[in-house]
């Protein structure tokens, strides 16, 4: 039975105590509980996203031209640098095309060479 189920059952017996003085209260009450959970929640996901930022952090290869690539990617994916470093969002690059063809974000229009 979680908070919110108690504070119910303890309303109903101040409810039918006549005691509306400490029904009010017990709502304002459940109110309170019901949005430190929501924030609880919040903050979990919150955390969640954060760890795995870290955890895909610690995979980033930097290179001398602004892209990235992620140390256990078999099929070496080149990312932004900009967009991973303003907003830590993994953008993937275009191209090349051809052998003298750079890559590019479409995002923010990055371009560079490959190493």
């Amino acid at each position: 039975m979680g908070l919110y189920d108690k504070l119910k059952d303890v309303a109903k017996i101040a409810q039918k105590a006549d005691n509306i003085d400490l029904y009010r209260q017990l709502i304002d009450l459940s109110s309170q509980a019901l949005d430190l959970q929501d924030e609880i929640n919040k903050l979990k996901e919150e955390n969640e996203a954060l760890k795995k930022n870290k955890d895909l952090d610690e995979k980033i290869i930097r290179h001398s031209q602004p892209y990235i690539t992620l140390s256990d990617d078999k099929k070496d994916i080149k990312y932004c640098a900009i967009c991973w470093g303003n907003e830590q969002k993994l953008i993937q690059m275009k191209g090349p095309m051809d052998a003298n063809s750079k890559y590019y974000c479409q995002k923010c229009h990055n371009n560079c060479r490959e190493d």
